[in-house]
């Protein structure tokens, strides 16, 4: 095959640009790049017809979220949809007619997607209705997740009259801590991983929720279970494409933005590592930019997302992938209570009608009941107030509605997963890191490793398609030992296993964990 790599006379890059949806498209996560297939096993032969019996034992317990199904919801967290801008998120922070106040994660510019970010968005909405408001005025707070229970207390501290309206029959919002002693006494079901903010832990520290560095390595199995050093080939196509994308003047999906700056791999070959440069971009993709988004490449901004700095999992060697990050001892649903301790709470009342004019604000509940209020802060998630669950009389302004369109909202769902005995810890790494398999040698195979080597408490599998992003072993990042995997699932897969029954869904995630107890022997 000469330099133009194709019968008919296609040119080889044109060649590797239109392979796109064959390096990419599964990985992708986008119906648009064509469906993911379904994970399979490989049968071993024997004397025996069917499938071979996985070497993954049956967890003794599992809790999984649906946060892109829930109604309440409608997604995980916000994301840089390409062509929005911090901007648009500063829109929805702008009072409406003096009368509403916007907040939660989307709303914030320092750290959108996280609980900080909702911490101080309820902070600055409770400063910025206080700035409207008279004295003693009535208040509503839609919404009893962090963002509106902070501004909540804020406001009852200050002398207002404040009234918590909450859809859900608990309060947290997309923070949900599920008390469960097989999964090491708690197993949270959204946020779990904790900037190192010192507002936020003290918030945390205030409501007796102490906080932990992330214990462990990350580490990388081939799909046939052998360990491999991490590869940057990934990452680095990624953060070319976010070079060539800043000095564009429109902003691009990444998809597209890896296409424009040759970032897609030239070859499908394998490496000395037995991985193709394409793998390793597919394993960038599904294992990093895809949890830490809950979207695909197809919609992410490629001008926002800087892979130098939200995907530190994949640091080169010696750095510290776990920077900044830190783990609650204590359920992180604790830190409500404090803050609702006081508060008139509506639980189990979900608005479905937000009216306001000059002089007040008209709220209908889907209870049937009605009130009214001088004022109200609202803290639905972005999912909701894309759809038309709740009816605003008059329209929002132009300008609110145009950021509500154009920022994202990603899904990530998480999979708890308890176990009789840590598998995957055989062979690679225990919860002291004794016994760890070294790194591959030049022929991929693994090598002997030094007993003192740090435990692995992140697991990936490059090549493949892996319908789990990565899994982070519990006993490990949080030093207890305990046998516990947490599974991440992220965007078209979190979507299409949310539809799944226990019995099938724990099937698709347990054929995942299969390199790491093939890796055992």
């Amino acid at each position: 095959m000469d330099e133009r790599g194709a019968s008919g006379g296609m040119a080889r890059r044109s060649f590797l640009a239109a392979g796109l949806a064959g390096v990419l498209g599964v990985a992708l996560s986008s119906c648009t790049w064509g469906d993911e297939p379904s994970p399979t096993r490989t049968a071993t032969p024997g004397p025996t017809t069917g499938p071979s019996p996985s070497p993954v034992p049956r967890p003794t317990n599992m809790r999984r979220s649906a946060w892109g199904s829930d109604p309440y919801a409608r997604g995980s967290f916000s994301f840089p949809e390409f062509g929005s801008t911090d901007a648009m998120r500063e829109r929805l922070t702008a009072p409406v007619a003096d009368r509403l106040v916007f907040a939660g994660e989307a709303t914030s510019t320092a750290a959108p997607g996280t609980l900080d970010g909702a911490r101080r968005s309820g902070l600055r909405a409770a400063a910025d209705l206080a700035a409207l408001a008279e004295p003693g005025e009535r208040v509503a707070v839609i919404g009893a997740g962090m963002a509106g229970l902070t501004a909540a207390r804020r406001l009852a501290d200050d002398g207002y009259e404040v009234l918590v309206i909450e859809a859900r029959d608990r309060i947290g919002g997309r923070v949900q801590s599920i008390a469960d002693d097989a999964l090491g006494g708690t197993a949270e079901l959204g946020t779990w991983f904790l900037s190192d903010d010192d507002e936020l832990l003290g918030e945390l520290a205030g409501a007796s929720v102490t906080t932990a560095p992330v214990g462990g390595v990350a580490v990388v199995h081939r799909i046939d279970g052998t360990p491999v050093p991490a590869s940057t080939i990934g990452v680095d196509a990624l953060e070319r494409a976010h070079v060539w994308a800043q000095e564009r003047p429109h902003d691009v999906a990444v998809a597209t933005a890896l296409l424009g700056s040759g970032g897609i791999p030239a070859s499908e070959a394998d490496g000395a590592d037995g991985v193709s440069p394409a793998d390793w971009l597919r394993h960038a993709l599904t294992s990093g930019l895809q949890p830490v988004t809950g979207a695909a490449p197809t919609v992410v901004s490629a001008q926002q997302f800087d892979p130098s700095k939200r995907l530190a999992l994949f640091a080169a060697a010696g750095g510290d992938p776990f920077a900044g990050l830190r783990l609650p001892s204590e359920p992180i649903a604790d830190v409500f209570t404090p803050l609702a301790e006081g508060l008139d709470l509506v639980l189990s009342s979900a608005v479905t009608r937000i009216a306001y004019d000059d002089e007040r604000v008209s709220l209908r509940l889907d209870t049937g009941e009605s009130l009214n209020v001088d004022r109200a802060i609202v803290t639905l998630p972005l999912g909701v107030l894309k759809t038309d669950q709740v009816r605003f009389e008059p329209a929002l302004p132009r300008p609110q509605q145009q950021a509500i369109a154009q920022l994202g909202m990603g899904v990530l769902d998480v999979v708890w997963l308890a176990f009789d005995e840590p598998f995957w810890r055989s062979g690679t790494t225990d919860a002291t890191g004794a016994g760890a398999t070294g790194d591959a040698d030049a022929t991929g195979d693994a090598q002997p490793a030094d007993p003192a080597a740090p435990a692995a408490s992140v697991l990936t599998v490059v090549g493949g398609f892996p319908t789990v992003a990565l899994w982070v072993d519990a006993g490990v990042a949080t030093g207890s030992g305990d046998p516990v995997l947490v599974g991440f699932i992220a965007a078209s897969q979190a979507t299409r296993l949310e539809q799944l029954s226990d019995q099938d869904f724990l099937s698709a995630v347990l054929v995942d964990l299969e390199p790491f107890a093939t890796a055992t022997g």
